[in-house]
C-alpha cells in the first residue's frame, strides 16, 4: 500500500481522535445548537452540503470519522434523532465526484489528460446535488419509516439512567 494513502487515512483518524479526546467534537456539536430553529429537513440538507463539500478535499473515511461525533453531539443537544443527521451525512461523504483528488478513480480518469478540472467540476457538481437531494428524500421517507426518526430515542438520551 502506498505511503500517501496510509498518511491520508491515518491523518484523518488522528484528527478525529484528537477532536474527540480534547472535547472539540462535543463543543462544536453544542455550538451548533442554534440550528434548532431550522426544520429538521433543512438541518439535514445543510449538513449534507457541508459534508459533501468537505469530502471533495479529504478521504471519505477521514470525513466521516471527523464529522460523526460532532453530528451526534449536535443532534442530542437540539433533541433530534442522531441517525437523522448521521445517516445521510455518512452517505454524502461518498459523493466525491468533482475534483481529481477526491477519490483514486477520479485521479485515474483525470490522469489520462482528456478532461480538465472544470469538466469534472461541472459534471460532479450536478451529481453531488442530485445525490444530496435523493439521500435527503430517502431519509425523510424510508428512513423515517424504518428507524422512527421523528422521535428522540432513549438510547441517545445522555441523562437516561442518572438520578435527579
Amino acid at each position: 500500500m502506498p505511503w500517501n494513502i496510509i498518511l491520508l487515512l491515518g491523518g484523518g483518524f488522528a484528527l478525529a481522535s484528537g477532536s474527540e479526546a480534547s472535547g472539540l467534537s462535543k463543543w462544536l456539536g453544542e455550538s451548533l445548537a442554534p440550528l434548532q430553529s431550522i426544520p429538521p429537513f433543512g438541518i439535514s440538507l445543510l449538513l449534507c452540503l457541508l459534508v459533501g463539500t468537505f469530502t471533495e478535499c479529504s478521504s471519505n473515511t477521514a470525513t466521516t470519522t471527523l464529522f460523526l461525533p460532532i453530528l451526534a453531539s449536535m443532534a442530542t443537544a437540539i433533541g433530534l434523532h442522531p441517525l437523522y443527521v448521521m445517516l445521510p451525512c455518512t452517505i454524502c461523504a461518498s459523493l466525491a465526484f468533482m475534483l481529481p483528488v477526491a477519490t483514486p478513480p477520479n485521479a485515474i480518469v483525470f490522469s489520462y489528460g482528456n478532461l480538465k478540472v472544470m469538466d469534472m467540476v461541472k459534471a460532479g457538481f450536478m451529481l453531488n446535488m442530485i445525490g444530496i437531494l435523493t439521500i435527503n428524500l430517502g431519509i425523510n421517507t424510508w428512513g423515517d419509516a424504518m428507524f422512527q426518526l421523528s422521535t428522540f430515542p432513549d438510547w441517545a438520551n445522555i441523562t437516561h439512567g442518572t438520578k435527579p
